[in-house]
């Protein structure tokens, strides 16, 4: 048997092999992850090998630039190591977990009994969980990763597809094994028995929901776009979680339907809207939930996964190095990055702040064309660009959400100025820059004055219904009287589509 010697984010494995076999199908062990899956579309699996290669693929001289090719920079779902080589990767960033503020007093008796709840936040790129401290009901623990299903894809539906090849059962096992982990982490840093837990809430996207309960999702990906459950349903510890006493009960939260999960029912009973206040979730679908008198207007918009770093040529989670803001200075961009180090890559609130630096610049048109002096793209610093295909993934990204608003907006008889509060849930809204994403078309420029972050409202919700029946009962109440409005069937949303995919005026 050969071994290749490999480097991941500073450590060194030793790795067996018995015949000619991908880079990325050695480095999956040990973290290595593939945002599209596998697919050979987004370029984000670079690596720097040396050794008994296969010959440059294809999709390799598309997505490589000749200096990367020269420099024996390689992608790792391309990449067949024939012998000895030596690969150098870097690690998954570690992201910064949205702990969402502090929680309002619970009404109501718990729904477990009293005592340590815990909770998680189900999110495609990230998870984040939370342990529940009657002591201290305000102030939960907090912890997050990114979502050990990452080698399997960026996002839901690449993951869908994985699941047709190989089924269920490794995504499942790949998230509750996290899970697990997390919640064991969570408890020793309190200094917390696991049979001192009375009970667990998850929520997620209807997608991430299914994963986690090993229900095929297949009918999700698919019209008539079925779910096999939309939950609000107990489970228990066994089989899922082997820190915890088996008969500790696990409720996921209910979803609205195959697109608007229990994040968003988390998220509306975290941030109790009122009529004419919406919240806007953005991820890899981004949803969206208008409060009118007759009860919540829901929608999601498939933005892809660019607002969360994922899809870009220099793309990164929220975490230190990430170039998260840029301005326009003395006729050049200047950058700030997470942590203020030298920058890694760019993530989602970065990939809209340059992208409205470039548009003040001139250096990318109304249309989204950038200057054809940066054909290999605009230079960021540390190696790290943006480029045109960068841009073309955040213009569908943002005219999907926006068009989306429009159509919500049009179905209430709403307009953009009768809206009091947007509430931007997330990571992404906790960091965004409102006026940045008014000028590239993601929010109406009449809202960027009454935006307010919600934190990670979802994993926040899902703490309310850990320490109050009362919440549980009005989560499920959201969820069974919101209604979804079917963007495939909207015209405003066909016709808007297309208008916002230009950069317009700022002022409108």
């Amino acid at each position: 048997m050969k071994r290749i010697c490999a480097t991941l984010g500073g450590q060194r494995f030793e790795i067996p092999w018995e015949g000619p076999a991908l880079l990325s199908d050695l480095l999956a062990p040990h973290g290595f992850s593939l945002p599209c899956g596998g697919a050979h579309t987004c370029g984000a699996c670079r690596v720097t090998a040396y050794g008994e290669l296969s010959p440059l693929s294809a999709e390799e001289k598309r997505l490589l630039t000749t200096e990367e090719q020269l420099s024996n920079v390689r992608l790792a779902c391309c990449a067949r190591a024939l012998g000895s080589c030596t690969v150098h990767a870097l690690s998954p960033p570690r992201p910064r977990v949205q702990k969402g503020g502090t929680l309002p007093a619970a009404a109501g008796e718990p729904p477990f009994g009293r005592g340590h709840v815990l909770a998680a936040d189900i999110g495609t790129t990230t998870v984040a969980a939370y342990l529940c401290d009657p002591l201290r009901p305000d102030r939960p623990a907090a912890t997050g990763e990114l979502n050990a299903q990452a080698p399997f894809g960026a996002d839901v539906i690449t993951r869908i597809g994985k699941c047709a090849e190989i089924g269920v059962r490794p995504l499942r096992e790949a998230l509750a094994g996290q899970l697990d982990r997390l919640f064991a982490g969570l408890l020793r840093g309190r200094g917390v028995r696991p049979d001192r837990v009375r009970g667990v809430v998850l929520t997620g996207n209807t997608a991430m929901l299914h994963l986690f309960a090993g229900l095929d999702p297949a009918g999700l990906a698919a019209a008539p776009y079925t779910p096999q459950s939309l939950f609000g349903v107990l489970y228990n510890a066994r089989g899922y979680f082997p820190t915890l006493p088996p008969a500790v009960p696990v409720y996921l939260a209910p979803c609205v339907g195959a697109f608007v999960g229990a994040d968003t029912v988390c998220a509306l009973l975290a941030c109790r809207l009122e009529p004419r206040e919406l919240l806007l979730d953005v991820g890899t679908n981004g949803e969206l939930a208008l409060m009118t008198e007759e009860g919540a207007l829901c929608c999601s918009a498939a933005a892809g996964p660019a607002f969360e770093g994922a899809g870009l040529r220099c793309g990164m989670v929220a975490a230190d190095g990430a170039i998260c803001a840029a301005a326009v200075r003395d006729g050049g961009i200047v950058c700030r990055t997470i942590g203020g180090g030298p920058p890694r890559g760019v993530c989602g609130t970065g990939a809209v702040s340059l992208l409205a630096a470039l548009l003040e610049l001139g250096a990318v048109d109304e249309t989204g064309l950038l200057d054809e002096r940066w054909e290999e793209g605009f230079p960021l610093g540390g190696g790290v660009v943006f480029t045109q295909r960068d841009i073309r993934q955040l213009q569908l990204a943002k005219a999907a959400i926006a068009a989306a608003m429009d159509a919500l907006f049009d179905a209430a008889g709403l307009s953009p100025s009768d809206v009091k509060t947007l509430y931007i849930a997330g990571g992404f809204g906790s960091a965004i820059d409102p006026q940045a994403a008014a000028r590239v078309g993601l929010i109406p420029a009449a809202l960027a004055g009454r935006v307010s972050a919600a934190g990670n409202a979802a994993g926040m919700g899902a703490c309310l219904i850990a320490a109050s029946q009362r919440a549980l009962d009005d989560a499920e109440a959201l969820a069974r009287d919101a209604r979804v409005l079917d963007l495939t069937e909207s015209l405003v949303f066909r016709e808007r589509f297309v208008e916002e995919m230009i950069f317009g005026n700022p002022e409108g």
